[in-house]
C-alpha cells in the first residue's frame, strides 16, 4: 500500500507540474486536462487513505486546482464566443457552421492561436525539419506537392522532452489554429456519443480549414484513445474506428488541399494499435536531450535570471539521463531556494531588496535533490521501438 501511496503522490505531482507549465504557456485546454488528472489522483489518495494526516493538504490542492479549472474554462468560453462572433461575419461563412456545431464548439473545440515559436524549443532540429516538410512547406506552397503530403504525424518518446511544445510551435509558424484534445474530452458513457463527438470535431475542423485557416488537431496521450487493450467495450472500439475513418478522410481527393493536420503524441507508442500507426505516415522520435542540448537548456532556462560563475558544461555532465522538463525543474528549484533565503532574512518585504545572484553550487545542490524521471531501461525500449517504426 505504501508503494501505491508513493506512486499516486508522484503521479499527482507530475500532473500538477505539467498543468502549471502549460498554464504559463497559455495552453489552456491542455492545462485543464492536466489539472483534472491531478485532481483525480489526489481524490483517489484521499479515498484510499482516509486517515492520512496530510489529507488536509490534498483537499486544499484539490480545491485550488478545481478553482483554476473553472477559471480557465471561463477564459476558453470567452475565447469561443469571440471566435464565433468573428466566424459568422458574412452570409456565406455563416452557412458553413451548423447550429449543432456552434453548441458543440463551445464545449469541445478550444482552438486558439498559440504564442509558442520555434525559438522556444531548444534543439530538436530533426523534429523541426520533419514538421517543416510535412506542415509548413505544404501550407505555404501546396502547388509544389503534386502527390500530396502526410496529414498525420506521430510524436513519440519519453515524457517531458517537448512533444506538446513543438506541436504548439508549428501551429504558430503557419499562423493556424491549435486544437488540443485528449481521450477524456472525446469519450462518453452514453451509447454512440463518443463516435459522434469525434465526427463533429473533425467536421468543425474541416469547416475552419476550408476557409483558408490552417488547423492542427493535437491528440495528447494518443494511446489512451487508440491503444491496444485486452478488454474493450463496444464504445471504445467504435470510437477508435471512427477516428481512423476520419483520418482516412484527410487524404480523400476532395480534401487534399484543405490545410488540416493531425499531430498525435504518446509516451507509450508500443501500446498503439497497428492500424493507427499505419495512418500516421510520419512517426518522429522526440529523444532525450544529449550533452550539447543540455548545455543549451540550462542557458535557455536561466537567460532571465541574475547569475554568476555558472559552469554550464559541468551541469550538463551531471544531468546525463535527465529530460528537458527535469532540467527546468532543477533550475526552478535552485531559484526558489535563493528567493527563500531572501524571505528568511526578513528583507523580502522591502521593495528595493533583491535575492543574491544564482551561482553554480545552487544548481548542483538542486541536481542532487532531483532524480531523473526516465530510467535507462525505458530509454532502451524507446530506442528499440524507434528502430522498428520510425519514418524520419
Amino acid at each position: 500500500m505504501a508503494i501505491d501511496l508513493l506512486e499516486l503522490e508522484r503521479e499527482a505531482l507530475d500532473y500538477a507540474r505539467e498543468a502549471v507549465e502549460l498554464d504559463k504557456k497559455g495552453l489552456r485546454s491542455l492545462a485543464i486536462i492536466r489539472y483534472q488528472k491531478a485532481v483525480d489522483a489526489l481524490t483517489k489518495l484521499v479515498q484510499l487513505y482516509p486517515d492520512s494526516p496530510i489529507n488536509r493538504v490534498y483537499l486544499k490542492k484539490i480545491r485550488e486546482y478545481r478553482d483554476r479549472i473553472q477559471f480557465l474554462r471561463g477564459m476558453l468560453a470567452g475565447d469561443a464566443r469571440d471566435g464565433l462572433k468573428a466566424e459568422v461575419v458574412g452570409e456565406e461563412r455563416a452557412k458553413s457552421i451548423s447550429v449543432e456545431d456552434i453548441g458543440y464548439e463551445s464545449e469541445l473545440f478550444k482552438g486558439y492561436k498559440s504564442t509558442i515559436r520555434w525559438d522556444d524549443v531548444v534543439d530538436l532540429e530533426n523534429v523541426k525539419k520533419v514538421l517543416r516538410q510535412t506542415i509548413v512547406y505544404p501550407t505555404l506552397r501546396p502547388d509544389l506537392f503534386p502527390l500530396g503530403w502526410p496529414r498525420g504525424i506521430l510524436l513519440y518518446g519519453p515524457p517531458g522532452c517537448g512533444k506538446t511544445t513543438i506541436a504548439a510551435a508549428v501551429s504558430n509558424e503557419i499562423d493556424g489554429f491549435f486544437c488540443p484534445v485528449d481521450a477524456a474530452s472525446l469519450m462518453s458513457k452514453w451509447l454512440g456519443e463518443s463516435e459522434k463527438n469525434i465526427a463533429r470535431l473533425f467536421r468543425m475542423l474541416r469547416n475552419k480549414a476550408s476557409q483558408g485557416k490552417p488547423v492542427i488537431l493535437f491528440l495528447d496521450e494518443a494511446d489512451s484513445l487508440l491503444g491496444i487493450r485486452r478488454e474493450e467495450v463496444g464504445g471504445e472500439i467504435r470510437a477508435r474506428n471512427q477516428f481512423l475513418k476520419e483520418m482516412d478522410g484527410l487524404v480523400d481527393k476532395s480534401d487534399l488541399k484543405i490545410p488540416l493536420y493531425v499531430i498525435a503524441a504518446t509516451n507509450k507508442p508500443w501500446n498503439l494499435d497497428w492500424a493507427f500507426i499505419r495512418r500516421f505516415q510520419k512517426r518522429v522520435y522526440v529523444p532525450m536531450p544529449n550533452y550539447y542540448v543540455r548545455v543549451q537548456l540550462f542557458k535557455f532556462f536561466l537567460k532571465n535570471v541574475e547569475k554568476e560563475d555558472i559552469n554550464y558544461e559541468k551541469l550538463a555532465k551531471m544531468t546525463e539521463g535527465y529530460t528537458s522538463s527535469d532540467i527546468r525543474d532543477i533550475c526552478q528549484t535552485a531559484i526558489i531556494e535563493v528567493v527563500t533565503e531572501l524571505f528568511e532574512s526578513g528583507k523580502a518585504l522591502d521593495p528595493e531588496s533583491q535575492p543574491r545572484k544564482l551561482v553554480n553550487d545552487d544548481l548542483i545542490a538542486a541536481i542532487k535533490r532531483t532524480r531523473p524521471s526516465v530510467t535507462s531501461d525505458q530509454i532502451r525500449i524507446y530506442n528499440g521501438w524507434a528502430d522498428k517504426f520510425r519514418s524520419s
